[in-house]
């Protein structure tokens, strides 16, 4: 028995939104171009304005175009990893909190291995940079430690782990990463949170000779992968309590 799909009848309006996604996603309208006017891109499909205006309300909330009152609109520059940091947070719930360290053991050190094999001196600038922020605002950081300051330091640990994801020079990976930045930036906000909590009630130093993300990076220049995971391993906590 054949399989049979009942028809499709698309309204006007998805036709032309469909038609100008494909113009914009193939690049015969480029980033930073302004488009045709809605009274022109309505002769130009035969529709009236409002079927027109419908397409590009949809246009804009996907981030591809932008419409500036009394201007006109414009196609954006679409980076998809930002578009999915926008929603990732929308993701996070209790289960994805605990299958969190098993996405970093298989994404985060597959990604780390192909960095050593694919990285450029403008990645490991850029990942250099990244880590020294990070360790300058450690060394800043006193107890107690307000919360301004523990999001800041939660987002550049996250922002050091992305970076290596970009290393890889794996769009899918990057991807993934990217969708599951949200639950991850919870996971370590929590887990630093945890940890500063511990260093207060033993009395120990802020941070003093935690500097793993310097080794992780010494060890990806070094191209020494065990190293590497091995410090990952460390750091990735199985044990504490969200």
């Amino acid at each position: 028995m054949p399989t049979i799909k009942k028809i499709e009848k698309k309204t006007a309006s998805d036709q032309v939104y469909q038609n100008m996604r494909e113009n914009i996603v193939s690049k015969q309208w480029k980033a930073g171009e302004k488009l045709p006017s809605e009274m022109e891109l309505s002769s130009l499909y035969g529709v009236n304005r409002l079927t027109v205006r419908m397409a590009l309300q949809r246009l804009n909330a996907i981030g591809l175009v932008e419409t500036k009152v009394g201007d006109g609109t414009y196609v954006k520059n679409f980076q998809f990893i930002d578009y999915i940091h926008a929603v990732g947070d929308l993701f996070t719930n209790p289960k994805l909190m605990d299958d969190i360290c098993e996405f970093r053991q298989l994404i985060e050190l597959e990604c780390a291995r192909l960095a050593i094999e694919r990285a450029t001196e403008e990645d490991f600038a850029k990942l250099d940079s990244i880590c020294t922020e990070y360790e300058d605002i450690k060394m800043n950081t006193y107890l107690p430690v307000d919360e301004e300051k523990l999001k800041i330091l939660t987002k550049y640990d996250t922002d050091f782990h992305e970076q290596i994801c970009q290393m890889s020079h794996n769009t899918l990976y990057s991807y993934c990463f990217a969708m599951a930045r949200g639950t991850l930036e919870k996971y370590i906000y929590l887990t630093l949170k945890k940890r500063i909590e511990g260093w207060t009630e033993k009395g120990v130093s802020l941070f003093v000779g935690d500097f793993r993300h310097r080794a992780i990076l010494n060890a990806l220049r070094s191209h020494d992968f065990e190293e590497c995971k091995k410090l990952y391993n460390d750091m990735i906590d199985y044990n504490i309590e969200l």
